[in-house]
């Protein structure tokens, strides 16, 4: 996962990789970005004896164009202004920065594989469009997802307790059982719970920890439905069995 990508501003818009083909880049189209500066800030600019131009506050908007397939992805957000030191000319110089706050269809920020349910690619789909929007929701999206999983692989929902009376199952107890049919999978679904249960309880998510939740799903993933790790194994005993021949009947 390349972090720079899903920065909270930027400079200028990074090339994300396009969400319909997943192999173009997008292209900013023309004209980008349209800015208009905000009626508040017009009017500070007007009003206020103390006014510095990084009070300027600007909305844009934008398009951007796939280089290979032609989707068209849509971006919003606001732009701030900011000085810094030139120490070479020894001026003083305004910078720039576009703080994203809407991009739709939004860029994978992890691979989503073709085998992967409908049921759990649209949560995702979801958790990378609200990843802009509200970070909070988004943690909560891949907890709903971890959900679809344990349905997708039969996960009981119920369960019987101590006194064995039958009770619905909660996530956790949900990930308990699925290490028991498939171990190795407990701290990841387990601490993509927990992040989610933050997002859902305090109405927060830090960054930091939302892009590592999604990385801990990828690897996850890439074992659970993609089974990588299985297939490369078979491929290397295969190797073994045939000394190096990729095809036994090849001499």
């Amino acid at each position: 996962m390349k972090r720079d990508l899903w920065n909270h501003s930027f400079s200028s818009l990074p090339k994300w990789t396009c969400p319909a083909c997943e192999s173009g880049s997008l292209i900013a189209m023309e004209g980008f970005p349209h800015c208009e500066e905000t009626e508040e800030s017009k009017k500070e600019r007007q009003n206020h004896l103390e006014w510095e131009p990084e009070w300027v506050r600007e909305k844009f908007v934008a398009l951007l164009k796939c280089d290979e397939c032609g989707e068209v992805v849509t971006v919003a957000g606001t732009k701030q202004l900011w000085t810094y030191e030139d120490y070479d000319s020894h001026e003083q110089c305004l910078g720039e920065s576009l703080i994203v706050r809407h991009v739709y269809p939004a860029p994978h920020i992890i691979e989503v594989s073709e085998e992967l349910p409908s049921e759990c690619a649209e949560h995702l789909e979801l958790a990378f469009e609200l990843y802009w929007v509200d970070k909070a929701a988004a943690a909560n999206r891949l907890r709903i997802l971890i959900e679809r999983v344990m349905d997708h692989f039969n996960v009981p929902v119920e369960g019987n307790s101590k006194n064995d009376k039958t009770h619905r199952l909660n996530l956790s107890e949900r990930i308990d059982e699925f290490e028991m049919m498939k171990p190795g999978h407990k701290d990841a679904f387990d601490a993509l719970r927990i992040v989610g249960n933050h997002g859902s309880h305090v109405g927060q998510a830090d960054r930091k920890a939302l892009l590592d939740s999604f990385e801990i799903l990828e690897g996850a993933l890439s074992e659970l439905i993609d089974e990588k790790k299985a297939k490369l194994a078979a491929k290397a005993k295969a190797l073994i069995q045939n000394k190096g021949n990729p095809n036994p009947y090849v001499k």
